[in-house]
């Protein structure tokens, strides 16, 4: 019990034998249920769980039969939490102890002091602990954050593939997982259903560690399937948030600004080709049945856009 607040932490686990022990004991005393989810290990990461049980009462130990990834892990842990224990804020951390808990009071208490739905770690806003973190991860990290930015509507976000925190049960029960991916594209399809229902997110400054652990991610897949969730989710949110639940403005610029975008380009492409083929050179007048149709629609886009960003966790 944590200010009036129970409080559990989910923790996915793969391959982690090395460092779940200093994970789990790494928790802060005022955590009431710690949720261990073992997503099919194939080291010892069960049987170093089995061990440490003992010591720790207040530990959950859940197993899945398949390797589910870091999103169907959490799932399977929060649906635990809201199924089995009254924890009305929900924690997350990793496996490979990357994560310093000692931040989760402070995590805990910006949630409540500010009624957030969801505080997470965000790595980018130290500048030594960033430079711990290998370079391929780092550029990839930056690149994923800016396009998650536009496809989740969280502008002021940062670090988007940390998922580190605390999130409200309340909040955490009206999130559709219907949409939400189970491998590393996780963490974007999560804030999209976040973001569709209104959820306020805010970054806390964390360190992140990087040592011993083995990383089990494969880069190329990884980023695929990225790529695809900010797309996808990008789509999602403004169908759900903008179109399906009120028809908002925004939608409408929208899809506007795209049309008279694309028959501005198309014309624009039309008129190159003949002037190629045929040798004619465009008058003023056709010139600008591409530029004012182009034009308007890049206005309309951006106003769109200010609008997003001006409605984000609303």
């Amino acid at each position: 019990m944590y200010r009036n607040m129970t409080t559990a932490v989910v923790i996915p686990a793969y391959n982690e034998e090395l460092l779940i022990r200093r994970t789990v004991e790494g928790i802060p005393d005022f955590v009431d249920c710690i949720i261990v989810v073992n997503d099919a290990s194939t080291d010892a990461t069960l049987s170093v769980l089995s061990d440490i049980e003992s010591d720790h009462p207040n530990m959950t130990i859940l197993s899945n039969r398949e390797n589910l990834g870091i999103g169907g892990s959490l799932k399977a842990g929060f649906d635990y939490v809201i199924e089995n224990t009254a924890s009305s804020a929900v924690g997350i951390v990793p496996g490979d102890n990357q994560f310093d808990c000692s931040f989760l009071q402070p995590m805990l208490d910006e949630l409540i002091d500010e009624k957030l739905d969801y505080v997470k770690a965000c790595r980018f806003f130290d500048r030594e602990a960033l430079k711990t973190m290998p370079t391929y991860r780092r550029l990839g990290n930056i690149l994923i954050s800016l396009l998650t930015k536009f496809s989740t509507g969280y502008y002021s976000v940062t670090d988007i593939t940390d998922t580190c925190g605390w999130l409200r049960r309340t909040t955490l029960e009206q999130v559709n997982f219907a949409i939400v991916r189970e491998r590393y594209d996780f963490e974007v399809s999560f804030l999209t259903a976040l973001s569709i229902v209104g959820g306020k997110v805010k970054d806390h400054a964390t360190p992140t560690y990087y040592g011993e652990e083995t990383s089990n991610i494969n880069l190329f897949g990884t980023v695929l399937r990225n790529l695809r969730a900010v797309w996808v989710g990008f789509w999602q949110r403004i169908y759900y948030k903008y179109v399906l639940f009120s028809f908002h403005p925004i939608a409408l610029l929208l899809f506007c600004g795209l049309l008279s975008s694309a028959i501005g380009a198309g014309f624009g492409i039309f008129i190159l080709i003949i002037k190629i083929t045929q040798d004619l050179t465009p008058s003023t007048g056709t010139v600008m049945l591409t530029v004012v149709p182009f034009v308007l629609g890049f206005q309309l886009l951006l106003t769109a856009l200010i609008m997003d960003a001006s409605n984000e966790g609303k």
